[in-house]
């Protein structure tokens, strides 16, 4: 056993264990995504080229079990499980690694090969916050409007079809309920090469041992376990891994009998729109094994009328009474939408939470609407009332388990519903933004709860999670949607991140505070950004490094004029706004002589240099208190600060602070005064307290991040651009930003 042990050590490090492959053969792939139009509605589908090296790629085959409790996806699995061992047989040959992720059976597995080599890999040195769990939402799903309904557990079998299914599977000695036991025989799984594991936290580490920066997931079922295991599309995306999802080796849990009333493919058609979308790009089976992609044996045509690039929402009935609408509750009162309410019907609102362990859990709804609520049919009780609050605690249940919970609250007076508040222990959460809501005409039992867990059967855009922790990155945007020169960035009033280059050099891309990215103007032919900033007027400036200018933007408009033209800059490159509001001062790099210069920049246009003679001068920001200006040199690695006299003069300047190794970019300052400070190749923002101490340093998911900005509703939200995988990144710091 310590040989066994040290010998996969030393392969989980060097990640040449018994090499499969012939050769490399790079894979030549097409990512498929779909992004919002300008015919308003609609979604446009982009294709992207990628080269994968094998050997940082990994295959992961997600909950292909031997048995399932719906016959018919019994069925479909049996379909097209031979075309997906040639392709997992196909990446291995070539040398991806393989993770087999039979959720629940890793019993059957305790002395394979593949299983011992999985439980044995070191632990990862950073693991990703919370990827032990299942993840219901990332933010970009928040106001998307989930496709399908599958609050009933999916299956679509025949009744009498589904009995004598349930009735052989006990005669086999299965829980009709959970009959998988290990994985499909006809996935082959290599003992010398294959990893198999159910837990996010080994296949994490895995796949950093490996060195893996590309994921593609294949296996059952897409809206369920594919979407949210811990191993899953929603966790690796969010955590930073290039995944992708293969759109014809998966299937769904979807019953035509739910909303959207559509078939079962189309279900699964709307799943994997709703993916490319919102979570991740996707590929077929036939850029990994050649040929076509893979089509059913009875391929069904979409439904009539149906448009799969239509936006999601537009389905939706008006008609309340039948089906779940989504609203959105905040801090005035709600004000219900479709047929009037009846004299008897009840309204019901419910959303899934997902809460820490051992916290005692109640909940504050307006006295005036008179509501019930449950968790999980789990009734609450009103256990005091005054100001205009009831409050209420769980009957039976005081600690609640870290997952993801249903609560309903049913109520007969909707126009005064607002955002509950929920209380765990000391802590007060309102619940604002996406809830479901319906007018039924009785107390309905089956609006209490769902037939199966939360995590499985609840709507990912009526989740809600517990503010993030401190200093944990968190992908924004999708891998590539940006190009290389992603810079910027900077945040409005409202929330939104701008940043440049956004699908093409050229551009100012907009980015919602849920991560849709639009482009909001081109700028002038010829013309390239960097540094974003905008002044105390709400007026945007982009540095236009090839045409030595600084340009202004309207945001509302998309207008376009320049601001400040000067000849004699290298190419101004990150921008700072004085005390004033409205003064700029721009770096000035000239990256091939290895020198720069700093610029100030008067509210009418005009520029004075006012520092020359310096190295390549790159990241620049200005102290709360508006008397120190700080410049980073990149190349030669130093921060030096510069006292600003009452003119907009720099005089005194002194060495900041100098590191021995890694380049350095963007700079923003913190209320408290602290220099929060891009590490380009050491893939971190450091934190130096106002004396040049460091204070903290955290990883920002890529190992070139190019400029930072602060923004969200407390201005504690840090935005990163990133260059290594050309998207936005934020994190959650303890304190506001400067601007």
């Amino acid at each position: 056993m310590f040989r066994m042990g040290l010998f996969t050590l030393l392969f989980c490090l060097h990640g040449n264990y018994l090499f499969k492959a012939t050769g490399e053969e790079v894979f030549h792939l097409k990512l498929q995504t779909q992004v919002k139009s300008e015919n308003e509605g609609f979604y446009s589908i982009l294709h992207r080229k990628e080269k994968w090296s094998p050997n940082q790629t990994a295959i992961i085959v997600c909950d292909v079990w031997d048995y399932h409790h719906c016959f018919n996806a019994v069925k479909r699995l049996g379909q097209f499980a031979p075309r997906l061992n040639e392709v997992i047989a196909e990446a291995r040959r070539r040398g991806c690694v393989v993770i087999h992720a039979p959720s629940d059976c890793m019993d059957a597995y305790k002395k394979h090969p593949a299983r011992l080599r999985a439980a044995q890999t070191p632990k990862a040195e950073v693991l990703p916050h919370e990827i032990t769990q299942w993840c219901s939402q990332i933010p970009a799903e928040e106001m998307a409007v989930y496709p399908i309904d599958q609050s009933d557990g999916g299956e679509d079998d025949d009744p009498v079809e589904h009995a004598n299914w349930a009735k052989q599977l006990e005669e086999l000695g299965r829980n009709p309920k959970m009959p998988w036991k290990r994985q499909l025989e006809t996935i082959e799984i290599d003992a010398e090469w294959d990893y198999i594991s159910d837990q996010g936290d080994e296949v994490w580490s895995i796949l950093e041992a490996r060195g893996i920066r590309n994921v593609i997931l294949t296996g059952v079922h897409v809206n369920m376990c594919v979407l949210g295991r811990p191993f899953g599309l929603r966790q690796l995306a969010r955590n930073g891994k290039n995944v992708v999802l293969m759109r014809d080796m998966t299937d769904s849990m979807y019953n035509p009998k739910q909303w959207p009333y559509v078939s079962h493919h189309e279900g699964t058609r709307r799943i994997i729109s709703h993916i490319e979308r919102h979570v991740c790009p996707t590929l077929t089976s036939d850029q990994i094994i050649g040929g076509v992609p893979f089509t059913w044996a009875k391929p069904e045509q979409p439904d009539e009328n149906t448009q799969s690039n239509k936006q999601d929402h537009d389905s939706y009935p008006n008609d309340a009474r039948k089906h779940w609408v989504k609203i959105r509750l905040n801090k005035k009162p709600f004000e219900p939408r479709g047929k009037p309410q009846r004299e008897g019907e009840v309204t019901w609102f419910s959303r899934v939470l997902k809460v820490p362990d051992g916290k005692k859990l109640q909940l504050a709804l307006p006295s005036e609407s008179g509501s019930d609520a449950w968790l999980d049919g789990v009734s609450f009780n009103r256990c005091l009332s005054g100001g205009g609050l009831d409050i209420f605690a769980m009957e039976s249940i005081e600690e609640v388990s870290n997952d993801y919970h249903l609560i309903a609250i049913k109520t007969r007076h909707p126009e005064m519903m607002t955002a509950p508040f929920l209380y765990l222990g000391q802590e007060e959460m309102e619940l604002l933004g996406g809830w479901e809501y319906r007018i039924a005409g009785q107390d309905v039992e089956s609006l209490r709860q769902i037939p199966l867990p939360a995590k499985f059967g609840g709507s990912p855009d009526v989740v809600f999670e517990s503010v993030l922790p401190k200093h944990i990155p968190r992908t924004v945007t999708k891998p590539f949607e940006f190009t290389s020169g992603i810079e910027g960035p900077a945040c409005d009033s409202k929330g939104n991140v701008y940043a440049v280059n956004l699908g093409r050099q050229g551009t100012i891309g907009m980015v919602s505070p849920e991560g849709v990215a639009s482009v909001l103007v081109d700028l002038p032919e010829g013309s390239v950004g960097n540094g974003i900033r905008f002044d105390s007027m709400g007026n945007m400036y982009v540095a236009d490094y090839t045409r030595h200018q600084i340009l202004k933007v309207n945001t509302e408009t998309g207008d376009t004029t320049v601001h400040a033209h000067e000849p004699r800059m290298n190419q101004p490159n990150d921008l700072a706004v004085a005390a004033d509001g409205l003064t700029l001062y721009a770096s000035d790099p000239n990256w091939q002589k290895g020198d720069g210069q700093i610029w100030k920049i008067d509210p009418d246009g005009t520029c004075t240099a006012v520092a020359k003679g310096m190295g390549t001068t790159n990241g620049i920001e200005v102290s709360p208190n508006g008397k120190i200006l700080y410049v980073n040199e990149t190349k030669q690695r130093k921060i030096w600060k510069f006292k600003i006299g009452t003119d907009g003069q720099l005089e005194s300047k002194t060495l900041f602070k100098e590191f021995v190794d890694h380049g350095m970019d963007g700079m923003r300052c913190d209320i408290d005064g602290n220099l929060y400070v891009t590490r380009y190749g050491k893939g971190t923002v450091v934190k130096l307290s106002p004396q040049g101490n460091i204070l903290t340093e955290f990883n920002v998911l890529g190992m070139r991040p190019s400029n930072l900005c602060f923004g969200g509703p407390d201005r504690s939200t840090l935005y990163v651009t990133e260059v290594e995988y050309q998207r936005l990144v934020s994190i959650r710091v303890a304190r506001p930003g400067r601007e």
